[in-house]
């Protein structure tokens, strides 16, 4: 850059002149090129929309199968199966664990919801889900102490994962 401002001010006014009209003129081609890009057809836009509606097709798909399965293993006894979770604390805590074991609350919220669908009674499943969001601030903590070497960037992570800590037990 130092470079380029020591040749211009080396050079005299017709130069100057000379590469201002250069540069108006690669930016009007520049122009030219975008606007003769060919508008994205309908074809393409709806076979878009066709692909975004079977992949949302194939994830409730994903959950009905989850939930559908828990039935066939637990042979509609699932009550039984998760008798030890009554407790809303140990539910919590199963969420938590389940959570920062995943790294994905959304995944864990996903295979509850399954269950769920498979006969988990709802009064269990909400502290589980509640416990999977509370979890996520496990995850983002272990995260910030991946930066424990450089103080600075440490105090800026940790103090990110706390504001996110606290955003979750509020919400």
């Amino acid at each position: 850059m130092l470079k380029n401002t020591i040749a211009l001010t080396n050079c005299n006014k017709s130069n100057v002149q000379s590469a201002g009209i250069l540069l108006t003129r690669i930016n009007e081609m520049e122009q030219v090129e975008v606007n003769n890009q060919p508008a994205q057809s309908s074809q393409s836009r709806l076979l878009k929309w066709a692909l975004l509606s079977l992949l949302i097709y194939l994830i409730l798909v994903a959950v009905s199968s989850v939930g559908s399965g828990f039935k066939m293993a637990t042979h509609g006894s699932a009550q039984e199966l998760f008798n030890f979770a009554e407790n809303p604390l140990l539910g919590l805590l199963i969420g938590m664990v389940a959570t920062a074991l995943v790294q994905s609350s959304s995944t864990v919220s996903s295979i509850i919801v399954g269950l769920v669908a498979g006969g988990l009674p709802i009064g269990m499943a909400i502290p589980m889900i509640m416990g999977a969001n509370i979890g996520t601030s496990v995850t983002n903590t272990f995260v910030s102490l991946g930066h424990i070497r450089d103080k600075g960037e440490f105090r800026k992570a940790f103090a990110g994962a706390t504001i996110h800590d606290f955003f979750n037990l509020l919400s």
